[in-house]
């Protein structure tokens, strides 16, 4: 596998990162997940500006300009030479002495990791709760930082490993999957969690609330049970149809609304790169 690291296009085995590392030693890191079609990544931009606000939260000074990540991108597109890629884009707080530190971070270690990626297709998965609560983010906010214990914890603990996990809060509110985030339909109306759960502002998610009627609320299980239909969103999967959550039985992939999504993405694939960006 091919990675780009701080500037220069390598193989993993090639690639060295300091033990002293603060992402390593401290979880003093922030990335950003998306999948390329033709070539080009998908809502880059909207990935950029979060990745931006969230290293400016922990103190990160990033070196490289979106347009140079961009290109670090189309480079390992055209080393891999395949259809499209899995992109994992990471930026670690960089090495200094043990310890916690409180000056900005001015050296990072950036890694882009890719692979391959299959073509897009319908998808439909089982939804389980799992009884680890999700943790509260470490900010005011929820980052998509290199703190992911308690997703990992929360996977081995599903009966089902094919299935999605869902978590609650503490107080027994839905939050969002181990790997997502969750909407539901009653009628023609659509809801998500509240960002009051301490749910992670997808990007997916801040795609989809663009195109349908979506209302931020806070809901138990039995509310989400009720629905006529649950799906959850990422930015490697786009939107995944659920089949069931703990045993109950829904539409799946022959949902109308999961239909009406799958037509939403067909479309901005082949016309809209990004909200900001045209093709």
């Amino acid at each position: 596998m091919y990675l780009w690291h701080d500037g220069q296009v390598v193989k993993e085995e090639d690639v060295r990162i300091s033990p002293f590392d603060h992402g390593y030693l401290y979880g003093m890191g922030i990335f950003e997940t998306f999948r390329t079609y033709a070539g080009h990544p998908f809502l880059f931009d909207d990935h950029i500006k979060r990745l931006q606000m969230s290293c400016a939260a922990i103190g990160i000074v990033i070196p490289y300009t979106r347009d140079e990540l961009l290109v670090a991108i189309e480079t390992l597109y055209r080393a891999h030479a395949t259809t499209d890629l899995y992109i994992r884009l990471n930026v670690s707080a960089g090495p200094r002495d043990i310890g916690l530190s409180v000056e900005r971070y001015d050296a990072p270690t950036v890694v882009i990791y890719a692979r391959p990626i299959g073509a897009r297709q319908p998808t439909e998965r089982a939804l389980e709760t799992v009884r680890l609560p999700r943790s509260t983010p470490e900010t005011a906010y929820r980052l998509k930082s290199h703190h992911y214990m308690n997703n990992l914890v929360a996977k081995r603990q599903l009966f089902n490993p094919e299935a999605e996990g869902l978590f609650l809060t503490k107080e027994g509110f839905i939050c969002e999957g181990i790997t997502s985030n969750i909407f539901w339909r009653y009628g023609e109306k659509w809801y998500t969690p509240s960002l009051e759960t301490g749910a992670l502002n997808g990007i997916t998610r801040q795609f989809l609330m663009e195109q349908l009627m979506v209302e931020e609320r806070l809901a138990l299980l039995p509310q989400l049970m009720e629905a006529d239909e649950i799906l959850y969103t990422n930015s490697v999967q786009e939107a995944v149809a659920v089949s069931s959550l703990d045993g109950r039985t829904f539409p799946g992939q022959s949902g109308s609304g999961y239909q009406r999504v799958r037509q939403l993405f067909d479309e901005a694939v082949e016309t809209r790169w990004s909200r900001r960006e045209k093709r």
